[in-house]
């Protein structure tokens, strides 16, 4: 992918930016994509190779609640760090008036699930990319014109988000000074549409502090297929990566408005685009289903769709974020925000262990968010804890439970405490404290013997993004030598991840594939052990082996939707 950042000065860290939940990035609106080199022995002598990334995203505004998922996903706890050279009243100040713009541009029309689903059905084509450029631009442009009037006089909506704290004239100063367009005699008057439109315009793609949040929400403006083929453009146009397992969100129960395209049509729409990509393009995409306890505590049918897209859609397994407000386990006693029909921690304990009694039961995988980030309240990231799910795997119904912890390797209890906490905390809950989270998933691997527990490799950006956390590379790959020594000799269970979409706001994104092997032998791993990595314990975590039940409720798929299977062949031997 092409660079999004114009400079490595204010170069965030994955920390911060797990809290942004970066976009993907289209070709409508980013810049060309270098090709890059890949690392040996990552594809056989045909071009064709078996990666597997088992961590990635394909939604778009549609399927998200806009005004939760900016405030609490987006921006999240670091706020101010996002102007770490300002004051923290005046940083909030115009990160409260970004929440606005973002919400505004994301609250113009994406394609719905629904309309998607029935476009994919019928061959039609996507949108021409020079219509959503248009449309995307459009869209900004008249945000820009809201919070131009916002400043000018009082705005009902705009207020409803923001209140009485957003800067919008500071946010706007900032937005002309990287559009390189507006003079200080034009920024005093009102913005015109036309002025508007060129800012928009001047933004896209540079990459610049704003500009990059903007292009982001530009992103989620597309369809479902446009950021599926940007992903093969940039992660797999080498014929290397053999399969994608893109997860989405069920976070609604705990940030407020549904979505426009409810879960059960994302799970349509993901039905029919994994057979377009199928039939046209050498990657095999089979989906992971959201889901949120708390909404299946209220409704039986939640769970009942997630047995739908497992058995009927070509789904392979489960995303949970506890973050959002649960916890693995231990959830009885457990305090949940008031809201209608809000449910009590016992009922999410319930709901949470009729899943995992299913997903035991069918051999069915999970992948949770496991980074204390992106928590919808103050100290909610630490739910996301691997020492809930070591309490998980101790129960003798779930010893072989396949759980992936996503976002392994920055070992952020370790680098960021002290001096070095992350600045900005709403509070002192939200600070990193207690085990390092990567020891307690090694000592769960190794001393309680758990083969079917793995972790991650998404969005490691210390280790793979240039000027990214520099002086902390060093001591990354130390410990991940040590981690792989002490918990894992063999590498039996860490896995390839991009996370894309949110990768793609990082500078040098289309070498992560590279900069990451690269790192991991600078580690000690072996050719073999990346093997490993790559895709063969992605296989053994699926269940792609033969005889497997993975294996055989794709080829039941496959067959249903008249696809070829025999590219499952090729993990017949791990």
């Amino acid at each position: 992918m092409g660079s999004l950042v114009g400079d490595a000065e204010g170069i965030p860290n994955r920390r911060m930016l797990l809290q942004w939940l970066g976009g993907a990035a289209t070709a409508a609106i980013l810049p060309g994509c270098a090709s890059w080199p890949l690392p040996p022995g990552l594809c056989v002598a045909d071009g064709r190779g078996n990666i597997i990334d088992v961590h990635c995203h394909l939604f778009n505004a549609s399927d998200v609640s806009v005004e939760g998922f900016v405030r609490y996903v987006v921006l999240g706890e670091h706020r101010e760090e996002v102007f770490p050279e300002l004051k923290a009243a005046r940083a909030g100040g115009i990160v409260d008036a970004l929440v606005v713009l973002l919400v505004l541009i994301l609250s113009a029309s994406a394609i719905t699930a629904k309309r998607e689903a029935a476009n994919l059905r019928r061959r039609q084509p996507m949108e021409k990319p020079e219509d959503l450029d248009n449309r995307q631009t459009e869209a900004v442009a008249d945000a820009l014109l809201t919070l131009d009037q916002s400043q000018r006089a009082p705005n009902k909506v705009v207020q409803s988000i923001a209140g009485d704290q957003a800067d919008y004239p500071a946010l706007l100063d900032q937005i002309y000074a990287e559009a390189g367009l507006m003079t200080a005699k034009a920024r005093a008057e009102p913005l015109s549409k036309a002025q508007a439109v060129g800012v928009a315009r001047n933004l896209k793609g540079k990459g610049s502090k704003i500009a990059r949040f903007i292009d982001f929400a530009r992103l989620l403006l597309g369809s479902r297929e446009a950021i599926a083929r940007e992903y093969i453009r940039v992660f797999a146009d080498r014929r290397c990566v053999q399969m994608i397992t893109p997860s989405f969100l069920d976070m609604h129960g705990w940030l407020g408005k549904a979505p426009i395209s409810s879960i059960a049509e994302q799970v349509d729409v993901m039905d029919a685009l994994q057979v377009t990509i199928a039939r046209s393009s050498d990657v095999h995409m089979h989906s992971m289903v959201g889901f949120d306890p708390r909404r299946s505590a209220e409704d039986r049918n939640v769970l009942k769709l997630v047995k739908h897209a497992i058995n009927d859609c070509g789904f392979v397994g489960v995303k949970l974020y506890p973050p959002m407000g649960f916890q693995p386990i231990e959830n009885g006693e457990l305090k949940v925000p008031e809201e209608p029909k809000g449910a009590s921690g016992k009922h999410i304990e319930r709901a949470l262990m009729e899943l995992y009694d299913w997903c035991a039961a069918e051999d069915v995988p999970i992948i949770a968010h496991a980074e204390n980030s992106l928590g919808s309240l103050c100290g909610y990231g630490h739910r996301a804890s691997p020492e809930w799910w070591r309490k998980v795997l101790a129960n003798p119904k779930y010893t072989r439970l396949r759980i992936n912890l996503a976002h392994f390797g920055g070992f952020d209890e370790a680098l960021d405490i002290g001096d070095n906490a992350p600045q900005g905390l709403r509070c002192e809950k939200d600070k990193y404290s207690g085990a390092v989270w990567e020891d307690i998933i090694g000592e769960t691997i190794r001393n309680d013997g758990r083969e079917f527990l793995f972790a991650d490799l998404g969005y490691l950006s210390e280790l793979t993004i240039p000027d990214s956390q520099e002086e902390e590379r060093p001591e990354i790959r130390r410990r991940l030598e040590a981690f792989r020594i002490a918990y894992d000799p063999d590498v039996r269970h860490l896995m390839y991840g991009t996370d894309w979409t949110m990768i793609a706001k990082e500078l040098d994104n289309n070498n992560y594939l590279a900069n990451l092997d690269a790192q991991l032998r600078l580690a000690g791993f072996t050719p073999d052990q990346l093997q490993n990595i790559y895709w063969r314990n992605a296989v053994r975590y699926l269940g792609l082996g033969r005889g497997e039940k993975t294996r055989g409720r794709l080829q039941r798929y496959c067959a249903k939707r008249q696809l070829p299977d025999a590219w499952l062949m090729a993990f017949d031997a791990v």
